[in-house]
């Protein structure tokens, strides 16, 4: 259902001042979002990127409180956001010497439930040159000048998300686009930045928990926002939100943000179930042998509790595994405190109901007469959470144990599939520039791969903290956000 509200009045002028809108990407050198311009994970401009990133020699060390969020970056400042001592912080940091020129903080009242490896300052934050916009799941929207004077601010009810939230806000036209897909109430806004009031708010009812920023982009003389939700990535008109076409069959926990290039749309849909690098589930009689200690054929609870995982990520350090303890109310169906080998069957029949795709996909939008269409797809090499990046044609993809791959971006053929030799598991996002592809690992390694149809690593740089943010590329420095500090790397 979609909701104009009657307060914000879309006059005849305001539709046609929306339908000439301009997409607000920056046109130097600044990162002003999650991913960059236009959430592709390439940098503007012409400028020489370091491959080795040496913290002896790094311009600036500048310590931050925890937080997952990315760099974002205008002009002479850099901004981030933190959780610390029962507040957000916005914090913004000195381009030059990394300096924190000021720090402002809204209380953390309550938090909202989140996953281990989540963090409640995981969205980062977005600017319009002028203004700095950050949100928290648990707490909403806040708006500050470049001086630190807030401006307004947006509550919003503590959200059901499953593992957190990490989708972040995005500037969008004369719009400030905020995606929350939650459990009970998951909705898409359009607020205007000046202010925080909607300007349209389209109810996405249907769609549960879910975690990828949204992507604008236009067609033609429409501009529209790319959403990826569970099952289904939808596109909808950025001037009134109004929904313009849909893909179903994707992943139903989605955490990636889409890419665009050369009128398609790419996206990465992860299903743990059928993705060929994941441990699978056991068989009865793996799971009897190991952990039977009674012998009688069936599992007790206490002997279930020595189970560490039944379905596994590969090479993810036993982030995210699934022990059979967590199952136990769900298999053990009459209750007789047995697990037995029917009641194992539901798991994996339960597991078989998961028919989402895995694959990179490649769509080719709608256009109101005919449907979108899948032009290709890939089925290996899929990450959960790292983005993919488009990069001179092709689309380069790295998960979990520093498995990468490229792809033509055309054909979906496969230039090269092979590992970095960064181990562990891969949250952060592949960013690009300069002939280079930079992937960071939560061990704390940013690999750079030379940009090409082969696999070559120009450095792996061991920066001894744990890296869940996506690195920054701006006008040849590398801002890399760890979980202690921002560092930034230059020539």
């Amino acid at each position: 259902m979609l909701v104009l509200d009657p307060g914000y009045g879309l006059s005849m002028r305001r539709n046609a001042q929306a339908l000439a809108l301009v997409l607000l990407l920056p046109t130097g050198d600044e990162w002003s979002r999650f991913r960059g311009p236009g959430g592709q994970g390439v940098a503007a401009g012409e400028h020489a990127y370091p491959a080795v990133l040496d913290k002896e020699k790094a311009r600036f060390a500048t310590p931050v409180p925890a937080g997952h969020s990315s760099p974002c970056v205008w002009g002479d400042k850099i901004f981030l956001t933190g959780h610390e001592d029962e507040h957000f912080a916005t914090l913004c940091i000195d381009r030059e010497d990394g300096s924190v020129l000021w720090k402002k903080t809204v209380p953390a009242k309550a938090l909202e439930r989140f996953h281990d490896v989540n963090s409640p300052a995981s969205p980062s934050p977005t600017t319009d040159g002028t203004r700095v916009f950050a949100y928290f799941g648990s707490f909403g929207l806040v708006c500050y000048d470049f001086a630190g004077e807030e401006l307004w601010r947006r509550a919003l009810p503590l959200p059901k998300n499953a593992f957190g939230t990490a989708a972040s806000p995005i500037l969008a036209g004369d719009r400030l686009v905020l995606n929350r897909d939650t459990n009970d109430d998951s909705f898409l806004l359009a607020l205007e930045p000046a202010t925080g009031e909607t300007i349209w708010k389209v109810d996405r009812t249907g769609f549960p928990s879910g975690w990828s920023t949204p992507v604008a982009w236009k067609r033609g003389d429409v501009h529209e926002l790319l959403v990826y939700g569970a099952f289904h990535l939808t596109a909808y008109d950025l001037a009134d939100g109004t929904e313009r076409w849909s893909v179903p069959g994707l992943a139903d926990e989605p955490c990636t943000t889409p890419i665009t290039g050369d009128g398609l749309v790419y996206v990465t849909s992860y299903n743990m179930r059928t993705s060929p690098e994941v441990i699978g589930l056991p068989d009865w009689e793996a799971l009897v042998r190991d952990y039977d200690e009674d012998k009688n054929g069936t599992l007790s609870r206490d002997e279930a509790a020595a189970n560490d995982s039944i379905l596994s990520r590969s090479d993810a350090d036993g982030e995210g595994d699934h022990p059979l303890r967590i199952f136990w109310r769900f298999l053990d169906g009459d209750k007789n405190g047995e697990l037995d080998e029917a009641e194992w069957q539901k798991m994996s029949r339960w597991l078989g109901t998961f028919e989402h795709a895995n694959a990179l996909v490649a769509i080719r939008p709608g256009d109101g007469e005919k449907d979108a269409e899948i032009v290709w797809q890939e089925p290996r090499g899929v990450p959960e959470c790292p983005s993919p990046v488009l990069y001179d044609g092709r689309v380069y993809m790295v998960k979990n144990g520093g498995l990468a791959s490229c792809v033509d971006a055309a054909t979906g053929q496969v230039k090269f599939r092979a590992r970095t030799g960064a181990r562990g598991p891969a949250y952060a996002s592949l960013v690009a520039a300069d002939g280079k592809i930079y992937s960071a690992s939560a061990r704390g390694v940013v690999t750079v791969l030379e940009a090409g149809d082969e696999l070559k690593v120009l450095a792996r740089n061991e920066l001894e903290e744990r890296i869940m943010a996506t690195p920054a590329l701006v006008a040849g420095t590398v801002y890399v956000r760890t979980a202690e500090h921002l560092y930034a790397f230059a020539q």
